[in-house]
């Protein structure tokens, strides 16, 4: 902990800064079946979220909670997640308060565990509108399509629905001219819809980070128009009065017969939702670092105990000292974890890009590896091209990149199985392949395979020290150093992870981060 910084900043830095978060002990019955837990420290948040209050100290059975009867499945995640240090998160509708709750719970220590409760109640209401939304939008695009004399009384019923909608909506045609735009909208661009009926959607100002203009042909509009599939990005909009405001969009096209007629986009503002987020970032880099401190420590005091700098160890006791020194080393990997995934957030996750040999990289990384493949009796195969030239990357960032690709490879890849390493030259771009025989990615997950602290349902029981962290710190190491990532997987048979590098200069240089 900062000396300078005092202990009463921290405590409620960390009461107002979680929402809704509970810390509670399990209670079990004389043949070791989950019954009840107790509340021993929870913040403001939480008593506002749930109702209840004066809770700390007090069993949950003796609390009106949920439904009057403590909820036995509620009681049965707790316990596994103490017992088993694996977290979970689950949706959970509590009819009493009329709520719905999105609860993440975490325990590192037996009996005793951490829930957050975050009301997600508004978010559902969002996402039902903006369904509502894209079938309104829908029909109103189809009716333009019909007679004009049905046209007057359909659009006119559409669209007294799509001013009811909480979310701002535009409809575009083919040429990306404005057709429809609601009240809620024009309200949050400042543009009113006499302004933009008929003119182009593209002529209103969206900028990146560093304020520069979107171009045409990135915009999501045109995106969606060549793909025919619905873009998500977040921008920056300028009002007319020059103002700024985060913008989510979400450009979805209308097809009439398999043929585009127009486009949806609905728009929001997530200002405050970024700042909320920033602010999570920002906690967890300075519980990172204030816990990084504690535990080398304890690394370095372990290991001049191991090699007897203070006496001689007896074989038991090296044994419990070996399991301590590893085990403070995951928690140190964790921690480092933790902060790469907070710069990344924070955006202060810098690249060095130096002339770099991929080929030695690479061998250097299997090398680490070789006492795993061996204990699984592993086949390699290396595929390195020779006239693979030396070029500009973070060599840092990108041994990560192959450390978190070939750890997961031999991790989940079965005794006897085969993985391959191949590195090659193609259009002016370092392709790299590494593909496994593995337990691979169940189909309907394999559209969150890069988000943050997802672990696939059929690798969890088979490896409980993975965090959920390393392909999400990949996928950004990957894009922020100018290249591509993309996977082929089939459950039970495999998975096969392609990047590709740009020869030329990737970014990172000195005042990029």
């Amino acid at each position: 902990m900062n000396p300078k910084v005092s202990k009463d900043f921290y405590t409620t830095f960390f009461n107002e800064t979680l929402d809704g978060l509970a810390y509670c002990q399990i209670l079990f019955d004389e043949q070791g079946n989950p019954i009840d837990f107790i509340y021993i420290k929870v913040n403001k948040k939480f008593e506002e979220l749930t109702g209840l209050k004066k809770v700390e100290g007090k069993k949950a059975t003796e609390l009106v909670f949920i439904t009057n009867t403590i909820n036995s499945e509620l009681i049965e995640i707790y316990s596994q997640v103490s017992l088993t240090g694996k977290s979970r998160r689950f949706e959970m509708n509590i009819g009493i308060y009329s709520k719905c709750f999105l609860i993440s719970v975490y325990s590192s220590q037996k009996n005793f565990f951490v829930s957050i409760f975050q009301d997600i109640t508004d978010q559902k209401n969002i996402e039902k509108n903006l369904e509502d939304a894209k079938k309104a939008a829908a029909n109103v695009l189809e009716d333009l399509q019909t007679e004009k004399e049905m046209l007057a009384h359909a659009k006119a019923k559409d669209e007294a629905l799509l001013e009811s909608i909480g979310e701002g909506m535009i409809a575009v045609d083919i040429d990306k001219k404005v057709l429809l735009i609601n009240k809620v909208a024009e309200k949050m661009i400042g543009w009113s819809g006499k302004e933009l009926i008929s003119k182009e959607l593209t002529n209103l100002p969206l900028e990146d980070e560093a304020g520069n203009l979107i171009p045409s042909n990135k915009r999501p509009t045109t995106l969606a128009l060549e793909t025919g599939k619905t873009v998500k990005v977040d921008y920056f909009f300028v009002r007319k009065d020059k103002s700024k405001f985060l913008m989510a969009i979400t450009v979805t096209p209308i097809k009439l017969n398999r043929k585009i007629i127009g486009l949806i986009e609905i728009i929001r503002d997530v200002t405050h939702e970024k700042e909320i987020d920033k602010a999570k970032s920002e906690f967890v880099s300075l519980a990172s670092h204030q816990l990084r401190t504690p535990l080398t420590t304890v690394s370095w005091y372990t290991e001049m105990i191991l090699k007897g700098d203070v006496g001689k160890v007896l074989p038991r006791q090296k044994k419990y000292l070996k399991e301590i020194y590893q085990g403070n080393k995951r928690m140190i990997d964790l921690v480092n974890t933790l902060l790469d995934v907070s710069r990344i957030e924070l955006g202060t996750f810098r690249a060095e890009p130096i002339e770099t040999n991929i080929i030695t990289l690479a061998k250097s990384i299997l090398d680490e590896q070789k006492l795993e493949i061996k204990k699984k009796g592993l086949i390699i195969v290396e595929n390195f091209s020779k006239d693979i030239p030396t070029f500009s990357i973070d060599p840092k960032l990108l041994r990560m990149v192959f450390q978190n690709l070939l750890t997961n490879a031999v991790g989940y890849t079965p005794p006897k199985g085969k993985i391959e390493f191949s590195i090659s030259l193609e259009n002016k771009n370092i392709c790299i392949k590494v593909s496994d025989t593995g337990y691979g990615i169940p189909k309907n997950q394999q559209n969150q395979i890069f988000t943050k602290l997802f672990r696939a349902d059929n690798v969890r029981d088979k490896d409980t020290d993975g965090t959920g962290l390393g392909l999400y710190i990949v996928k950004s190491i990957v894009e922020n150093s100018g290249g591509k990532i993309w996977f082929e997987s089939e459950e039970n048979k495999g998975t096969i992870f392609y990047i590709t590098f740009p020869l030329k200069k990737v970014k990172g240089e000195e005042d990029k981060k």
